[in-house]
């Protein structure tokens, strides 16, 4: 059987730029948008060529993340997906994610990106509170994201994720009792519920330290998630994940291959791809990402191997978001050791404090443990680090 891998397009382009994003993406840029497609389509060919570290792998996950992949035409994408399927094989039954910008699509684009392949979708909701919206500096008001939702439906997909974000500023939990009671509403058959992460060097982070927003108290966010850990799974969105809930079957396979520590392939400016221990990234800024591509260069500007130790940390910090927990077997075949004479020491305070569980040889965080699960995982983890 061919190695297998999961590919991540970035589409680094935004209408405008939200006040809390830190991600390598750029407003009115958009005219870039051609002459990067056709480097994207470039760096495919040095990926999955004879001398990449793609070569003979089948794809069985596709992602188109941003920034705001929906600004591209149906045939922009199809574009990127014929030509993946000329360099490679896409199993047949491949998960293509594109995340969408409820202001950026219509219902007749999205009957045209299902027709060319798509067939998950995620739409950045964020919340049903259009003042909340406004101060983010989303470009969609709450019915607009609705009304996207119920176009995604009409166009055959069967599989969508609303992204939603509580801890905003100015926000209490009735505010986000009411957000997922809405979006549950709706019907999705994924739900990520992402906490606000006040980023260095942000538009928000100067508006909170200057005082012209305000932010909920630890306490208060961390009222809002232990409300979403119930609430979901009473509702059958079962937490598979720290940030995600799914019906049965509609878990996100790309994110999997992250969390699972699988190899992935990431294409694009800014995008991050890591294989077999190897891990590199391209350069951010998409005006020099399509000049090193008209070149001859490779787009990667940066490149580490990683060592054992780093490896076995990232396997046990990305396996304890998930539900299950890192997977015991993967371990002990990587390092020919347990997971558990490993993190024994320093598991049993944590067990015995009621942050972590030890079942079927792996461990897993508790409720509490989610809540303060950055601690946890710095004191599980002091032998290795």
């Amino acid at each position: 059987m061919k190695r297998r891998a999961a590919l991540y397009f970035h589409i680094p382009f935004c209408q405008s730029k939200c006040l809390y994003c830190d991600f390598p993406t750029f407003a009115g840029k958009e005219s870039l948008i051609p002459d990067y497609l056709h480097a994207v389509s470039t760096e495919l060919s040095m990926v999955f060529g004879a001398e990449g570290w793609g070569f003979g792998r089948s794809i069985e996950t596709i992602f188109f993340g941003g920034g705001t992949p929906s600004l591209l035409s149906a045939d922009q994408v199809k574009f990127l997906l014929q030509k993946v399927g000329k360099l490679t094989e896409v199993l047949p039954d491949a998960e293509i994610t594109l995340e969408a910008n409820p202001g950026t699509v219509s219902r007749e684009k999205l009957a045209k990106l299902r027709a060319v392949g798509v067939n998950r979708l995620s739409l950045g909701i964020q919340c049903a509170e259009d003042r909340s919206l406004k101060l983010l500096g989303r470009i969609h008001t709450v019915h607009e994201g609705e009304e996207a939702f119920y176009w995604a439906r009409e166009a055959g997909f069967n599989n969508i994720n609303l992204d939603l974000i509580f801890g905003l500023p100015g926000q209490d939990e009735r505010d986000w009792k009411k957000t997922l009671n809405w979006a549950v509403g709706l019907n999705p058959d994924h739900l990520t519920c992402y906490g606000l992460q006040v980023e260095e060097g942000t538009p928000l982070k100067k508006m909170v330290d200057e005082g012209v927003l305000t932010l909920p108290t630890q306490e208060e966010v961390g009222a809002m998630y232990a409300f979403t850990m119930d609430y979901l799974p009473a509702h059958t969105y079962r937490q598979y994940e720290i940030a995600s809930y799914a019906r049965p079957r509609f878990e996100c396979q790309h994110n999997l291959y992250y969390w699972k520590y699988r190899d992935y392939l990431g294409v694009g400016a800014g995008a991050f791809s890591t294989v077999e221990g190897c891990r590199w990234a391209n350069t951010n800024c998409p005006d020099g990402y399509i000049n090193r591509i008209k070149k001859g260069k490779s787009p990667i500007v940066q490149k580490e191997e990683l060592t054992e130790e780093e490896k076995m940390v990232e396997l046990i910090m990305l396996g304890l978001r998930l539900a299950e927990g890192p997977d015991a077997d993967d371990f002990a075949r990587r390092w020919k050791t347990s997971l558990e004479s490993v993190l024994h020491q320093t598991a049993t305070p944590l067990i015995r404090d009621g942050f972590l569980k030890f079942n079927n040889q792996t461990y897993t965080l508790t409720k509490p443990g989610k809540l303060v699960g950055n601690i946890v995982l710095r004191k599980l983890l002091e032998p290795i680090l």
